[in-house]
């Protein structure tokens, strides 16, 4: 299980260059398998439209299997009384008429959801509860931590690809037009890196105690059907 804490020190390494003032922070390594036709860490002509389309669509999915994993573990674990809180606070903000207002609470909602995910993963009873799953609901527990976890190697995959990307996709006149919602993409994969280490770290000390859970060894392992309640 080192691997994965040699993952999250990286995705948060990521996040600070990314948020740093230069323009030119993207990423920490040179680009990987994620962008296909692009190699190395030089500006190049080779980067396509295609490849900007293959990033956005991998962080896309990523996304979504951090997502709905996320409010699986949350439900999985939480108590009613705080999942009534959360499902009580998602309706209220979904009322908000400014998009903007609308989806900053949302986000802050979200947030909360991962802080107490996380808080439930590191308590001294996760075993007991864990122990006390039905077969069926520790088998949905352990697709959705696989999940997620794929969703963050996919993270890191993109991550380590991204200053290629972009630096390839600044120098070409034809793609230029598309870099400003580029970077937007390389910074909302960044910022995941902080909440992804809350949760991820909690599930690596849970399959790293015993069989309950795995998790995937590469991005390219295929992600696991999540249940919902």
């Amino acid at each position: 299980m080192k691997k994965y804490s040699i993952l999250f020190g990286s995705l948060l390494a990521t996040a600070l260059a990314i948020n740093a003032p230069q323009a030119s922070a993207f990423g920490i390594s040179s680009l990987t398998s994620a962008i296909p036709g692009v190699s190395g860490g030089a500006a190049s002509s080779n980067v396509s439209a295609a490849d900007i389309d293959v990033f956005i669509k991998t962080a896309q999915d990523a996304d979504a299997m951090i997502a709905s994993s996320t409010d699986y573990i949350f439900r999985a674990l939480a108590d009613k009384a705080d999942i009534e809180k959360y499902e009580a606070g998602m309706a209220q903000a979904r009322t908000i008429a400014d998009p903007k207002e609308q989806q900053a609470a949302i986000d802050k909602i979200k947030d909360d959801e991962v802080t107490a995910t996380q808080k439930q993963l590191a308590s001294a009873d996760i075993q007991q509860k864990l122990n006390g799953m039905s077969k069926e609901k520790l088998k949905a527990f352990g697709n959705a931590a696989f999940t997620y976890m794929l969703g963050v190697l996919k993270d890191k995959q993109l991550a380590d690809g991204s200053r290629a990307l972009v630096t390839g996709v600044a120098a070409n006149p034809v793609l230029v037009g598309r870099l400003a919602a580029l970077k937007d993409v390389v910074s909302s994969v960044s910022s995941q890196a902080v909440n992804t280490a809350k949760i991820g770290d909690g599930l690596v000390k849970i399959a790293s105690a015993g069989k309950v859970i795995t998790l995937p060894t590469s991005s390219s392992d295929k992600a696991k059907a999540v249940a919902t309640f």
